[in-house]
């Protein structure tokens, strides 16, 4: 699934988890059936507006019986179940039943159309699933007769969704073996079969009073938004991705319901909430995958790198994220364009190094470096002692200069610096504005993560271009607080470089803040954070250097940075530039 399709994806689940907002406040004044009678009725009159205005063929006359079928299937049917399972089981079990709709999908896939689904598409239903139980949780419930058959009902509901995908692909999409009808005519003729199954009900069981504006509205944005928008992305989601990827969106709903509960009604976003959303995402995101790119990174591939897979990794529990980390290790669609900068440069530098573990290493360390922030809002500083190997010396003085790398990961472990009474502050470079939506996302993204860290860890950030960064290092100094600087730059991003040995060869590296130390007369410690590839805990490293002028110290700091990348050249994310460290800069 490309960018495109998975965002339509998203907001699929963005409209029908709005459903369940609408549907609170609707059906108290109508009653359920009456509710649902209104919706796809009021959806119906505007289809059937839309589709003669584009003057659009429904071929009433030979697929009258699909549309009913279908629209049973897909409407009446799960609807009369779900409002059975709710008189008689809590809430929660309803979304979570609703939520095996991809698995009674994959199930109908495999024994009628001998389709294989694969290990990392049951593993996604396995984390949307499990996203689904955090995030709504069990209440307990007596196992009555009219409990178990509740249940039943919801399951047969999803099971009833599921297979109306696979007859929407074979009979309504332009596939089908009707292609002159447009995907808009076909959900109407679907909507119009659900209105003839729910009209007699819904009005035998009219209110006896005329609901309220506000209801009659929130059946009004049930039917537009959720209905007939909702169903004609629905079709077209179907046509381009196939029922099985499209059934995924069951997962989103509870996540948006959620959500919107919590932007329009002020309801509470709890732990719970948050670690099932992840959960969900993520695994829809996996089962939404396929297919190799080339080109451009898209905005589906920076979402999964920057965002799903480090996410997935901070919360998993450590015989999930052990099977995650070995998926991610072996795919090369992960972080695949570092991965190739990797594969090109490390040739020329490391011949000698195994460059596919380094460049599986890379993918791992690249995610574990964008997991900073999970890890920061979900672990503790008792999980962190407990967990987090730290080598350093007896005493660190503060304020000092703390230099680091495009290197592993662990900005979070600043954190353990706090813990010996060291407030340190994080010099950040100011980064271009975005370019398009995709690139406004990230850099949001990138903000609230660096934010957190800095809430999280109490490491005030110093945004600054490398000209100014000596007035905020100054500054920071001043106020007693050490600093947190990355040392492996390449010439064209910062003031001035010098020239250091680095991988055999004259590299030119930043001395800018390394001689304000000097001049300041501030320790100066080389600080390194990683994952451990083989205990998947994160480990701390830090040296102090103890030479007498600015020069040596840089050489000394990019020595330490040489021989960790000798040690595991996957782990250095600055392979990308590597070339452009070599290269004399003009003066």
């Amino acid at each position: 699934m490309n960018s495109r399709a998975f965002l339509q994806l998203l907001l699929l689940g963005a409209l029908w988890g709005a459903a369940f907002m609408f549907m609170r406040v609707a059906v108290p004044e109508f009653g359920a059936f009456s509710m649902a009678a209104a919706r796809v009725g009021l959806a119906c009159l505007i289809m059937l507006v839309i589709v003669t205005a584009f003057r659009q063929t429904l071929a009433l006359g030979r697929r009258w019986k699909t549309y009913l079928a279908v629209g049973a299937v897909n409407t009446a049917i799960p609807f009369i179940a779900y409002s059975f399972a709710a008189q008689h089981i809590p809430a929660g079990y309803s979304a979570i039943a609703n939520s095996t709709t991809p698995v009674w999908s994959a199930l109908i896939a495999w024994l009628w159309f001998k389709q294989r689904l694969g290990a990392l598409k049951w593993l996604g239903i396995a984390f949307a699933f499990a996203g689904v139980l955090v995030l709504v949780g069990l209440q307990p419930v007596a196992l009555t007769p009219l409990a178990v058959i509740g249940m039943l009902a919801a399951a047969l509901a999803a099971s009833m969704y599921a297979t109306a995908g696979f007859l929407i692909k074979h009979y309504l999409t332009d596939d089908g073996p009707d292609a002159e009808v447009s995907q808009v005519a076909s959900a109407t003729g679907m909507v119009l079969g659900a209105t003839v199954w729910l009209l007699l009900p819904g009005i035998a069981l009219a209110p006896a009073t005329m609901p309220s504006v506000k209801a009659w509205g929130a059946v009004l944005a049930l039917s537009v938004f959720c209905t007939v928008a909702g169903y004609v992305l629905f079709f077209h989601l179907i046509k381009t991705v196939g029922p099985q990827r499209a059934s995924s969106v069951a997962f989103l709903f509870p996540a948006f319901a959620a959500f919107w509960g919590w932007l329009v009604l002020g309801e509470a976003i709890t732990f719970n909430v948050i670690a099932g959303m992840a959960c969900v995402l993520f695994g829809t995101a996996l089962v939404s995958m396929g297919g190799s790119q080339q080109g451009p990174t898209t905005a589906w591939e920076r979402l999964r790198d920057h965002v799903l897979l480090p996410l997935a990794f901070a919360l998993s529990p450590m015989f999930i994220r052990r099977h995650l980390v070995a998926w991610i290790r072996g795919n090369p669609e992960v972080f695949r364009l570092e991965s190739a900068a990797l594969l090109s440069g490390i040739r020329d530098r490391m011949p000698a190094a195994d460059a596919d573990e380094a460049a599986a290493d890379l993918r791992l360390t690249r995610v574990t470096d964008y997991a900073d922030l999970w890890v920061s809002l979900t672990r503790s500083d008792r999980w962190m002692a407990k967990h987090l190997r730290v080598e350093a010396p007896a005493t660190l003085a503060a304020p000092a200069l703390f230099v680091t790398f495009h290197y592993g990961g662990g900005w979070w472990l600043t954190r353990y610096l706090r813990t010996l009474g060291l407030p340190i502050s994080i010099v950040m470079q100011r980064g271009p504005d975005a370019a398009n939506w995709s690139e406004r996302i990230l850099l949001w993204f990138g903000t609230l993560r660096m934010k957190t860290i800095e809430r999280v860890c109490g490491a005030p950030l110093i945004y600054t271009d490398w000209g100014g960064a000596a007035r905020g290092v100054l500054k920071a100094w001043k106020e007693g607080n050490s600093v947190l600087a990355l040392i492996d730059l390449p010439p064209p991003l910062v003031d001035r470089s010098a020239a250091v040995q680095f991988l055999g060869a004259t590299a030119y590296f930043p001395p800018s803040l390394v001689e304000l130390a000097h001049r300041q007369q501030r320790p100066i410690h080389v600080f390194i954070g990683q994952w451990n590839r083989d205990t998947l805990q994160p480990e701390l490293k830090v040296v102090s250097l103890d030479t007498r002028s600015a020069d040596a110290s840089l050489q000394a700091a990019v020595a330490l940075l040489e021989g960790a990348v000798q040690q595991r050249p996957g782990a250095w994310h600055g392979w990308g530039d590597a070339g452009l460290f070599f290269q004399r800069p003009a003066d």
